[in-house]
């Protein structure tokens, strides 16, 4: 199955993270060919930066275990723009008790990656409904539910302004705080070091130059509460790429403080 130049960038970095099982069956089907020339462009900039796509997916998947492992009932997952991660399968994998099922939501490719579900995991991809569908669209909130939802928004919040952003996340909101969202975002350049201000610009600059794409939208913690609040939930708290990387490894090894990284993750109630 062949992924766009983006797409397969962020799936070849995290490919350490599909080290066995059935995840790894998945990502073995996947064509990575197209993000090779921009591999080795941001390879060139930061060769380490796979780490910070390792620490985010790492968090993002700590984050949700957590939720699912304290809610009183089985949760859904709804991932927009949900590409060809194959988190679906981690969740269903881990918390078996815990998932009611996993809506995974794009406007392509969805009918192809729920094929490639039944082919290494027909046990699970009953649990998975990919849906091919405008993330921003009104009709979003047709797939919240009766139990709690997981809203997961991973990798897509660069390319929508706050009204879509908060558009998508009030679609979710239960009323009551029993739904929960996971977000990751950009900060902007004044919220990173300067002598590490280079690395975000050159890395996300040779991407946007490959893929022809607009500039990305930036969220600082304090405006993506506000996008939260207004979309009617509240925050529980936020993570610097510093505490991404403590909470996987144990220690800090690239990001020292807050100000060494560039994507934040906050989790909220909705």
């Amino acid at each position: 199955m062949e992924l766009d130049a983006t797409a397969a960038l962020v799936m070849a970095w995290a490919s350490p993270l599909y080290d066995g099982g059935r995840i790894r069956d998945f990502f073995d089907e996947l064509d990575l060919s197209k993000g090779e020339d921009l591999l080795r462009r941001c390879d060139e900039v930061c060769p380490w930066y796979g780490e910070v796509i390792l620490n985010r997916k790492h968090q993002i998947s700590r984050l949700v275990g957590r939720e699912l492992a304290r809610s009183p009932e089985p949760c859904r997952i709804v991932i927009p723009a949900a590409g060809m991660s194959p988190l679906a399968l981690e969740v269903l994998e881990e918390y078996p008790d815990g998932v009611t099922d996993v809506v995974e939501i794009d406007i392509s490719g969805m009918e192809e990656k729920h094929a490639l579900y039944e082919q290494v995991a027909p046990d699970l991809a009953g649990r998975i409904a990919c849906v091919r569908a405008d993330i921003t669209a009104p009709s979003l909130a047709r797939y919240g539910g009766r139990e709690p939802v997981i809203l997961v928004v991973e990798g897509v919040s660069y390319y929508l302004g706050r009204e879509e952003l908060g558009g998508m996340i009030s679609s979710f909101c239960s009323g009551n705080g029993k739904n929960v969202v996971v977000v990751e975002y950009l900060a902007p350049c004044q919220m990173v070091a300067p002598r590490r201000r280079s690395l975000p610009r050159s890395v996300f600059g040779s991407i946007r130059e490959a893929c022809g794409l607009a500039p990305f939208s930036v969220y600082t913690p304090g405006a993506m509460a506000s996008v939260i609040r207004d979309a009617g939930g509240r925050v529980d708290a936020h993570y610097s790429m510093a505490a991404m990387e403590r909470a996987r490894c144990s220690e800090n090894h690239f990001f020292r403080s807050d100000e060494d990284g560039w994507i934040w993750c906050t989790k909220g109630r909705i």
